[in-house]
């Protein structure tokens, strides 16, 4: 009897256990297929560097790099500015345009160019983890981290805040935290080293280095950039990545006191 008490409960439980496990599957199909028919803002099909070559997405980043940094730079005369970015700096005649006190660059790559500047102008090679200048030095800092030699990106952060006079500012270009661009291998566009995971680092990483955010704008692969896809095999491509993820843009202040 009590055998046979027991053979009952156990049947019991495992029909239960049953149950559940097709309950939450039955769960599971569904939630999979709401995914499947919703749709959102971000939500990039594929890595563009399945689709894309790394000169290409190289040339968009710049492109809408570009639209943000020129909209926003305002008149820098009588100011300090400092430039960082990739060999050649990509700001330089624009920040010279607009007769700064001072203007200084500093290249985060390997190759060191060649560059006419003004008597009041300098350009060294440097790590963006480390910049060669004192506290509290510069009016403006204008960097273009989307580059994989940008490293540890909260440092470079730290040491932007540092440098920035209190009540100066920043104009901070980066990869777009959900655009897919590390993959595998020697030929990445972000560094292994880089851990943005979302817009809410940024916040994080400003409050440590003594910054505010002031403004804030994303750029996508959109319409805008159409005309870049010539080739039938590139439009293609474009319809398969349109809304993607591609740069974001800062303005930034050090904070007072």
């Amino acid at each position: 009897m009590p055998q046979q008490k027991l053979t009952k409960g156990l049947e019991k439980g495992v029909g239960f256990l049953g149950r559940v496990v097709e309950k939450l599957v039955g769960q599971a199909k569904k939630a999979k297929e709401k995914v499947g028919t919703e749709t959102s803002g971000l939500h990039p099909i594929m890595a563009l560097e399945s689709r894309l070559s790394l000169a290409k997405i190289r040339q968009l980043i710049d492109l809408v790099g570009d639209r943000f940094m020129m909209q926003t730079l305002p008149p820098l005369r009588e100011k300090t500015v400092l430039e960082l970015g990739e060999n050649p700096l990509r700001f330089q005649k624009t920040i010279l345009e607009k007769k700064p006190k001072v203007f200084c660059g500093m290249v985060v790559d390997d190759n060191l160019p060649t560059l006419l500047a003004p008597a009041s102008s300098l350009v060294l090679k440097g790590n963006l983890k480390s910049i060669p200048f004192e506290n509290d030095f510069f009016d403006c800092v204008v960097a273009h981290i989307a580059t994989p030699h940008q490293g540890d990106v909260v440092s470079a952060f730290k040491e932007i805040g540092r440098v920035l006079v209190p009540g100066g500012t920043g104009f901070i270009l980066d990869y777009h935290p959900f655009g897919l661009y590390a993959k595998s291998g020697t030929g990445r566009m972000r560094s292994i080293q880089a851990t943005i995971r979302g817009l809410e680092d940024y916040y994080k990483m400003c409050r440590v280095a003594s910054l505010s955010i002031t403004d804030m704008h994303e750029g996508f692969i959109d319409d805008t950039l159409r005309n870049q896809f010539a080739a039938s095999e590139e439009m293609n491509a474009f319809r398969e990545i349109k809304g993607t993820p591609l740069v974001l843009f800062l303005q930034v202040t050090k904070k007072r006191g």
